[in-house]
């Protein structure tokens, strides 16, 4: 079901402004998931791996889609850059980024990725966890790259289709996954008959495979400095 969904949606990125607005990411259920907690836990320590190997002498951290601060917390302990700069389009996701983080450095923007927020370049710029959920991934990198700094370095990460199944299943169990999968069929279905303009909230990931993702980041142009993939996550580290 999702594999013929996917082909009846890719030519629509996903649009999530709406739910995401409203919410921040509750990553609870999918860190107490035993292997997805696992890769979620691999992941934290590659990208503070990143953080420490090209983060370090930062002079300025910009942060997009930050969430709750878990990882602007990591690059302020990893950082020495005396200013950071966090984006979400959730208030309530910053209220509890600043709690989180709890730094003099930290400033937090809310708004939409896609809108001009004034927030300048860094030399470091971070997007974790959202890059998927924000539009076509390549538009996306595309875009990302523009507020890196000449020299500076984009560290970031893209859920990936590979073991979808999987993952969905190891978090919300089997009857879920399958109700989850029928309803982005449907939706699949209504987009596809209406050219995309009728749609709903469980199409707000666009899920490509690693070596998609991987190729997608090779055509930036720039220098990729590292690239780790898990087994639900591709995580990458590039010099623009």
């Amino acid at each position: 079901m999702v594999k013929v969904g996917q082909r009846l949606v890719r030519k629509y990125p996903p649009e999530g402004r709406e739910y995401w607005s409203s919410r921040w990411w509750n990553r609870a259920p999918f860190e107490k998931a035993e292997k997805v907690g696992a890769d979620l836990k691999l992941k934290r320590e590659i990208i503070g791996g990143y953080l420490t190997d090209y983060g370090k002498d930062a002079k300025r951290v910009l942060e997009f889609c930050c969430g709750t601060g878990k990882f602007t917390k990591i690059a302020a302990e990893r950082c020495t850059a005396p200013e950071l700069v966090a984006v979400d389009i959730s208030s309530e996701g910053l209220e509890r980024a600043e709690a989180n983080v709890n730094d003099p450095r930290l400033k937090t923007v809310q708004g939409d990725f896609w809108d001009d927020l004034g927030v300048g370049t860094a030399d470091l710029v971070m997007c974790i966890n959202a890059i998927h959920h924000l539009g076509d991934v390549e538009q996306v990198l595309n875009r990302l790259v523009t507020f890196v700094e000449p020299g500076g370095v984009l560290i970031g990460n893209v859920l990936t289709m590979d073991n979808f199944h999987e993952f969905q299943r190891d978090v919300h169990g089997t009857a879920a996954h399958f109700t989850r999968s029928a309803l982005f069929l449907a939706n699949g279905i209504t987009m596809a008959l209406t050219g995309g303009r009728v749609r709903w909230a469980s199409y707000r990931s666009q899920l490509l495979m690693a070596d998609q993702i991987e190729l997608k980041l090779r055509r930036l142009g720039h220098d990729v400095l590292r690239v780790s993939t898990t087994r639900y996550i591709i995580n990458f580290a590039i010099r623009c």
